[in-house]
């Protein structure tokens, strides 16, 4: 999970840096490998008294995917600032829940757009951001764990779009299935044509791509799908890599560590387990969707705001507490558009 996760929140960190809210018309807002990163025992399959039974070769060929991880699902925040390398400064843009399924098959994005308007602990009601700005990952954690019902937190990942375009530099690449037809600019001011269809990104042009608001249909609601679409792509691209060279994941490590500022008690091990899990994930096993609003508002002060369909968040709250949302997805779907509720 670990290249997911830090995909995810490196994707979702591409798009800080703008200032624009979330509401659509405001003008300023699987290819599993099967060769392990372990090396699998050898037999003499000529000789019967050292080949195992088929069962027994399974059971002999490693330690399961996995292992070493906390028992439970694995919760994570994921938040993505504009601040860079080691200033504290800047904005909380992007927040994204992502929590890997207890049997480790499969992962949940949800985002909690910037612009939602939550009760932020010891100060009130606010947009989501405002409790990075006022205190940081520990007031921002609590303040969205408060708002999922007290949802357990293992892990708070925080990353800017520096990394991300590395990441995807990395990978060579990816593919997504672009479902508006737009034209954007890059940061080096190069104008940049996304066609409908399948495209392929990287580098400058991906940043342009996830951070794009302007042009699309439902703005920023256009620009989280692509987020999803970028994740489901580098998730694609991430298990090529390691289905042609498995021990290539390992140069992941140092981008995580000087990249992704992590606060949480998993040390290496654990990492290393995650980068198998990550790299084993297919788009199949990711579901991606965002806590429901009922549509935007504004504030006594002017500002823009999500209002957040608190009948239906309760029920995504109870499911991200169980390690399930199946029944949540089955019921609502993972559309994004407002429930007009």
């Amino acid at each position: 999970m670990a290249p997911v996760l830090a995909a995810a929140a490196l994707l979702v960190a591409a798009c800080t840096g703008g200032d624009e809210p979330t509401g659509p018309t405001d003008a300023d807002d699987p290819v599993d490998g099967t060769t392990s990163l372990d090396p699998a025992p050898t037999t003499d399959e000529s000789d019967p008294t050292t080949s195992p039974p088929p069962d027994e070769a399974a059971a002999t060929s490693g330690p399961p995917v996995g292992a070493g991880l906390p028992e439970g699902p694995l919760t994570a925040l994921v938040v993505g600032t504009d601040g860079r390398g080691d200033d504290p400064a800047g904005r909380a843009d992007v927040v994204v829940v992502a929590q890997l399924s207890a049997d480790h098959d499969a992962l949940t994005l949800v985002s909690v757009p910037r612009d939602c308007l939550v009760e932020i602990p010891g100060v009130g009601p606010d947009k989501v951001n405002a409790a990075w700005a006022l205190g940081g990952a520990p007031l921002l954690e609590e303040t969205v764990s408060d708002l999922l019902g007290g949802l357990e937190i293992d892990l708070v990942a925080t990353s800017d779009f520096v990394v991300f375009e590395d990441l995807t530099r990395w990978l060579g690449g990816f593919e997504v299935v672009n479902r508006h037809a737009s034209t954007a600019t890059d940061a080096e001011g190069r104008e940049v044509v996304f066609p409908e269809g399948r495209i392929r990104l990287e580098g400058a042009e991906a940043l342009a791509y996830v951070r794009q608001r302007q042009g699309l249909p439902l703005g920023d609601l256009d620009r989280a799908e692509r987020h999803r679409a970028a994740l489901l792509g580098m998730t694609e691209r991430l298990a090529q890599v390691r289905a042609e060279d498995p021990a290539r994941l390992l140069e992941l490590l140092p981008l995580l560590r000087d990249g992704v500022d992590l606060q949480g008690d998993l040390g290496l091990p654990e990492l290393l387990a995650l980068v198998e899990v990550g790299s084993r994930l297919g788009p199949e096993g990711i579901t991606s969707l965002s806590v429901p609003i009922t549509g935007f508002g504004t504030t006594a002060t002017g500002a823009s705001v999500n209002l957040l369909d608190e009948a239906r968040l309760a029920e995504l709250a109870a499911g991200l507490r169980e390690g399930d949302l199946s029944g949540y997805v089955a019921t609502y779907g993972a559309g994004y558009a407002p429930t007009g509720g």
